[in-house]
């Protein structure tokens, strides 16, 4: 039997250096396009932060808010835990911030970043090249630059974000030595050596 694969170069590898990158941005603070501006990778690294980058498919539609306002409600929690979130889409910024400020999306109190030039959604695999789109990709990177854990997911299915922070306090919790059983929930116990 033959198959016929098609097969892609992505340079996201969990448990390598997280592709490093920097994109346009609608930042929390400010009003209007005072809130413009670019974020990189390296800049919450150096400040020796975890980063949650998650990517959603397109602005003004009906699945990806849902995610989103979760994620921004659970924001003050990753902060606790040392990490910033980066949502980010291949719309533009004035895009983000168009439905920032329509009413249904609301302001964010996180960073909004725009992959309008594809070149970030390319690198960590989930370009969609014929629609110019990215699919649901959660991306857990380390203080150190290392991406310890990736999850995508096709189509129209939200994540749950609930389960984003939990994954976060398991690599946490993980990178500072402990063994972390299956189906570990915070407050639970650790397998001992």
């Amino acid at each position: 039997m033959k198959y016929e694969n098609e097969f892609y170069v992505t340079g996201a590898k969990v448990g390598k250096q997280a592709p490093r990158f920097e994109m346009e941005a609608v930042m929390p603070e400010g009003q209007a396009t005072e809130r413009f501006g670019k974020i990189t990778l390296d800049e919450y690294l150096s400040e020796d932060k975890w980063v949650v980058l998650y990517f959603y498919p397109l602005d003004f539609t009906f699945v990806c808010p849902t995610e989103i306002q979760e994620f921004n409600k659970l924001n003050k929690q990753f902060e606790a835990l040392g990490a910033k979130l980066i949502a980010a889409s291949t719309d533009s910024k004035f895009s983000h911030l168009a439905w920032q400020e329509q009413g249904d999306l609301g302001k964010l109190n996180h960073v909004h970043a725009s992959d309008n030039t594809h070149t970030v959604s390319e690198a960590y695999g989930i370009l969609d090249d014929e629609m110019g789109v990215a699919w649901r990709g959660t991306f857990f990177i380390a203080p150190d630059g290392t991406l310890k854990a990736a999850h995508v997911n096709h189509g129209e299915a939200g994540r749950n974000v609930n389960e984003v922070l939990r994954t976060l306090e398991v690599l946490k919790n993980e990178a500072e030595g402990k063994l972390v059983p299956c189906g570990w929930n915070p407050g639970e116990e650790f397998i001992d050596d």
